[in-house]
């Protein structure tokens, strides 16, 4: 054990890049191809390009108005940006000994949601937690496992000490998340939680659903995402789409001078058929040499639109968003085809698998920290049933958000997912988010899994 101390404390970090609206695609020094260094400035919303900026002396991030993004700044923090530190080696914790524990008060921190919660991953015998998650160990009966308070302390201060670099929960405390205190209250009430018999959780509820491992995992249904009644977001692409299609530019070219006119649906798969577009989104993302970047289809008609009819079209734009659907409607029911065997998609899976393994923010979690049998996949945060990329399909988007009550697309998603780990999100046409799109995609080509938009989540 102190050699894999020694071992991983001694690890380097790197030089600080700080990004402002503008994200950079790094030297990539992967087999197989090499991509020049090239400053990519941003065509997303103003909401979406994360600028950081000073307000009233306090420096801020700006976010989206929705969705509890909020404006908190956390530029010094790795991120998924290139070139960006890695995140802290492991940190053993010295639990102090002149600090008494109040049980009341750490079941009262595991249940805060500022300090995690703690209970969207780990149950207690609390009935009053729901719905309860199950990503971590049950801890209903932990005080009666004979484990040290020192154990329980490091276990919270920093996982990594004790499970190995690749341990999925967060170190609150060599974070900055937990004061030594608190932790010291949080022992004491695991250490109060005993089984009768030793070793049996206790039942505090008969509801199955309240119980992460007896919940029946359905996933939800919201309705026939081809009904524009239930699915608002099919009736904005079809309102803003359609006729945007047809509509000449300052240029004197509209999208249908060069791709063809829409024509009547004969089935529920699209609100139009354009003939040469069938087929065409199952291979995004794609590299675009002129560019140098891989490009979703979002990506691209954020650039590609006002260059060939003069219009605008910003990524995470509700317009651009729509018209993504539209095109990709022309595809739905058929398998995505990423070229796995071109030189720079491999390169891009390279570095999107990096990322999506790679510790951000303060909280110091990757996407495989919820989304492989490592960590979360297949299990339920909070309520939350977490997909597992080898396993699910992950990306089928732009669909409406019910919570939300508007169109996002995956970008926006792993926007709202930076939030919680404490780290600045990225542009939505960032390169660095179009790489980690194209190592999820990847995984769904291997598979065959089906384009399927546009859909209703909640």
């Amino acid at each position: 054990m102190k050699a894999w101390i020694k071992r991983h404390l001694s690890h380097p970090g790197r030089a600080v890049l700080v990004v402002v609206g503008v994200s950079f695609l790094a030297a990539c020094a992967t087999v197989g191809t090499s991509v020049t260094s090239k400053e990519w400035k941003s065509n997303a919303t103003p909401q979406s390009q994360g600028i950081v900026k000073e307000v009233d002396g306090k420096r801020i991030q700006q976010r989206y108005a929705f969705g509890g993004f909020g404006t908190d700044n956390f530029e010094q923090w790795p991120t998924f940006a290139a070139g960006s530190p890695a995140y802290f080696p492991p940190k053993i914790g010295v639990m102090p000994k002149d600090i008494k524990g109040d049980p009341k008060k750490g079941h009262a921190l595991l249940k805060l949601g500022s300090k995690g919660p703690c209970v969207a991953c780990h149950l207690i015998p609390d009935a009053t937690v729901w719905p309860a998650g199950n990503v971590g160990p049950d801890l209903r009966t932990i005080g009666s496992r004979g484990i040290s308070d020192d154990f329980l302390y490091q276990a919270i201060y920093d996982p990594r000490v004790l499970y190995g670099p690749d341990a999925p929960m967060a170190p609150f405390g060599a974070s900055g998340m937990w004061t030594p205190e608190e932790i010291v209250h949080a022992v004491a009430y695991l250490q109060t939680l005993k089984g009768d018999p030793p070793g049996v959780p206790e039942e505090v509820t008969k509801d199955p659903e309240w119980n992460p491992f007896t919940r029946q995992i359905i996933r939800p249904a919201y309705g026939d995402p081809r009904d524009p009644i239930a699915n608002p977001g099919l009736g904005l692409a079809e309102s803003l789409a359609v006729p945007r299609w047809s509509k000449i530019g300052p240029k004197g070219q509209s999208c249908a001078s060069c791709h063809g006119p829409i024509t009547a649906a004969d089935d529920k798969r699209t609100i139009g058929v354009i003939a040469p577009m069938v087929g065409v989104a199952t291979q995004y993302p794609k590299w675009m040499p002129q560019y140098s970047r891989m490009m979703s289809i979002e990506d691209y008609l954020a650039v590609h639109t006002p260059e060939t009819t003069g219009d605008a079209m910003p990524s995470q734009e509700d317009e651009n968003m729509s018209m993504a659907i539209l095109v990709k409607m022309q595809s739905n029911g058929m398998p995505y085809q990423l070229a796995l065997n071109d030189r720079n998609v491999k390169a891009a899976i390279a570095r999107g698998e990096e990322m999506f393994n790679r510790r951000v923010g303060q909280r110091g979690q990757a996407c495989a920290n919820c989304h492989t049998d490592r960590g979360g996949g297949r299990k339920f945060l909070g309520g939350r049933f977490l997909a597992d990329v080898e396993k699910d399909t992950m990306i089928n988007h732009p669909y409406w958000r019910t919570a939300w009550q508007r169109l996002i697309d995956i970008r926006i998603r792993f926007q709202w997912c930076m939030t919680p780990l404490r780290t600045n999100m990225l542009p939505g046409d960032s390169p660095e988010y179009a790489d980690l799109e194209t190592f999820i995609v990847s995984k769904q080509t291997k598979r065959g899994d089906q384009m399927d938009v546009p859909r209703l989540s909640h």
